[in-house]
């Protein structure tokens, strides 16, 4: 196959595929994939790797979060910025103490339950500053066995 005969061949390949990316590009219904977007992501990988995991404690009994707890939040989604990066919310809560009437396995579901509730308070934070909720990752732990503590741990890392 002489080269002119390629070139004819690749032209017309070409030529017929552009209407299907003009399609593509126009229209509504297809997901917006916006290079720019995607190169913003790429570009600012650096700057996404240097954020650390947000640490936010609690009061045992505390479920909602505080003023002072969603402006630190607030500021930490500055860092992160507006791209369509996951952001895993990890929740862990220590279980009940002082009640006699609760098995091992009852205190351990309290303890989730609580942990579940504060992880929909900071879901829901999330949301009202912009960050989809597609994006967002719920992880109830309850009570960890190395550190007990109330606390969410935002990153933008899974562990």
């Amino acid at each position: 196959m002489s080269s002119k005969t390629a070139l004819a061949i690749s032209s017309a390949l070409w030529l017929t595929m552009l209407p299907t990316t003009s399609f593509a590009q126009t229209n509504p219904l297809l997901p917006d994939s916006s290079a720019s977007e995607q190169a913003q992501i790429f570009l600012n990988a650096g700057n996404l790797t240097t954020i650390e995991p947000l640490y936010l404690s609690f009061h045992p009994q505390q479920v909602t979060l505080e003023e002072e707890n969603l402006k630190i939040l607030v500021r930490w989604l500055e860092r992160v910025g507006k791209s369509d990066i996951p952001i895993h919310v990890y929740s862990y809560a220590t279980p009940p103490t002082g009640r006699r009437d609760m098995t091992a396995t009852s205190s351990r579901h309290m303890a989730i339950r609580k942990a579940f509730n504060r992880a929909i308070e900071a879901k829901n934070a999330l949301e009202a500053n912009g960050i989809s909720e597609k994006l967002i990752a719920l992880h109830a732990i309850g009570p960890d066995g190395e550190n007990r503590s109330d606390r969410l741990r935002i990153t933008l890392r899974a562990q």
